[in-house]
């Protein structure tokens, strides 16, 4: 069988340099991803030349198939599968040429873009010209997380009233440019967002808030919160950002028969029983959590871009139009704070939301 041509844009930290942290479980990247998924890659670009040539050396592919420009690889190679791990202001314009390149395949990097109308475009493109479109919002084929969906359908915690949702990092840094659509929540809560609409469906309805730390008065946030009403009744309570001097994501959901938490690296359930301190009471009690399969989520992703490449019709589990939802809701977040913390209701128009004057950038 003829290799595919799998070309890499972007051997940055997502794609490929992470591969190198002693501490992380492997794969990581979406190098790792592709080859444990039996994928390897063949062409890769990046516009630092000693990166490229770092990445060159590692995976071994030949030195005539590296490229610092996106648009001279897939003119000349026109790849059939194209990972984009890029800059998010460059997603749609990669993945709209590598469709129209022949790729049949494109995985890319969240968010899938910086703004609504850029999203839109790439999903369009994929549309016509029949390329699947898969979006690096991995959590989505992480076992434990579907675990977690079929305990909460199962009623192992009854009913779910609310969620808590922390996504805590440092503040943003840099110079917010509209191009790159927003700052932590952007760039950070958009895995917390979809898994939000994952777990507990579509998002009804947001109001928000953001804050800059120190004097700024414009740019993109360092920290934002926000309430989420889903259009099953669940109310969820996010914070986003920091600054924080350490990254902790983690849901805590909380049901009318007990709870679960999940964060990286670690879950727990809690179930109600008669309470030890107060008569007539009941308390939550840790239980054994139920097990699932540890497969690594990369692996899996890139095992459904194969299946994809192999001419299989199969939905993404993490496409282009749940990628789209999550940005809408994080813009609707971002508009809500900018009228006083009014409530914004979901759907929105692309056209409503001015990053530049949201910002004041």
């Amino acid at each position: 069988m003829k290799r595919p041509r799998i070309a890499l844009i972007g051997c940055g930290r997502i794609g490929f340099l992470l591969e190198s942290d002693p501490l992380r479980h492997k794969p990581c990247t979406h190098y790792g991803g592709a080859l444990s998924a039996g994928l390897a890659v063949t062409h890769a670009c990046d516009t630092d030349p000693e990166r490229l040539n770092a990445f060159v050396r590692a995976s071994g592919i030949p030195r005539e198939n590296a490229f610092t420009s996106h648009q001279e690889l897939i003119d000349s190679a026109h790849p059939e599968l194209v990972i984009v791990a890029t800059w998010t202001e460059t997603h749609a314009e990669i993945g709209i040429r590598a469709a129209h390149g022949g790729a049949r395949v494109i995985v890319c990097e969240k968010p899938l873009a910086a703004s609504l109308k850029d999203a839109a475009s790439l999903i369009a493109a994929c549309k016509r010209r029949g390329a699947g479109l898969i979006v690096n919002h991995e959590r989505r084929y992480d076992p434990r997380y579907a675990r977690i969906r079929s305990m909460i359908e199962e009623g192992l915690i009854g009913q779910v009233r609310t969620v808590h949702a922390s996504i805590l990092t440092g503040g943003f840094r840099g110079v917010s440019r509209t191009e790159m659509g927003g700052g932590p929540l952007l760039h950070d809560g958009t895995h917390m967002i979809d898994i939000i609409r994952f777990l507990f469906g579509e998002i009804a309805s947001v109001s928000g808030r953001f804050d800059r730390a120190g004097n700024r008065t414009s740019g993109f946030e360092d920290r934002a919160t926000a309430w989420i009403r889903t259009r099953g009744g669940i109310d969820v309570f996010l914070e986003a950002g920091g600054p924080r001097d350490y990254f902790v994501f983690e849901l805590l959901i909380s049901g009318t028969k007990g709870k679960i938490v999940a964060g990286n690296g670690y879950q727990s359930l809690h179930t109600a029983r008669r309470s030890r301190y107060y008569t007539g009471f009941n308390d939550l009690a840790e239980r054994p959590f139920p097990r699932f399969r540890r497969d690594n989520y990369f692996t899996m992703e890139y095992r459904e871009a194969a299946r994809m490449l192999a001419g299989e019709d199969i939905q993404a589990t993490s496409g282009g139009e749940d990628a789209y939802r999550a940005i809408e809701a994080i813009h609707a977040i971002y508009l809500s704070s900018s009228k006083g913390g009014k409530i914004v209701e979901l759907p929105i128009k692309p056209g409503i939301i001015s990053m530049k004057k949201i910002f004041g950038i």
